[in-house]
């Protein structure tokens, strides 16, 4: 086992992992999901959930990972289909793996980010993708 998943899975161990308790109230025909108890103190359903605490660099790792199996993949399918294609491609964009890791960086920058942001981070994301991919 490598060295590097040992330390992660010790890491993961270690740090706390505070539970909370998720209700499900039904209040006029209306669902809401709240960790405090329900105002008519009867939740349809009640439940335990550990929150995740993943940091940006931890997404980034996990992207290059990701991108490193998805390389291996495409070299063990060349392998196994004789060595590559028969007919030539033509990508549209003038710098095809540029394009692609400016792209999968803007994915990685807003899985981190979440759903909270900012419309400049949307902006400059887009803008690096549109001049790696023009």
């Amino acid at each position: 086992m490598d060295v590097r998943a040992i330390l992660l899975l010790a890491a993961i161990v270690a740090s706390p992992a505070s539970a909370q308790q998720v209700n499900k109230c039904v209040e006029g025909g209306k669902t809401s999901y709240q960790s405090a108890p329900c105002a008519n103190g009867s939740p349809q359903k009640t439940w335990d959930a550990t929150p995740q605490h993943e940091t940006y660099d931890n997404q980034l790792r996990l992207e290059r990972i990701r991108q490193d199996m998805r390389q291996r993949q495409q070299q063990s399918y060349r392998a196994a289909s004789g060595g590559g294609a028969s007919g030539a491609v033509v990508s549209q964009y003038r710098e095809r793996d540029r394009c692609q890791a400016a792209k999968d960086h803007r994915d990685a920058v807003y899985r981190a980010a979440g759903l909270k942001r900012s419309f400049e981070l949307s902006r400059q994301m887009d803008d690096q993708v549109y001049e790696a991919c023009k």
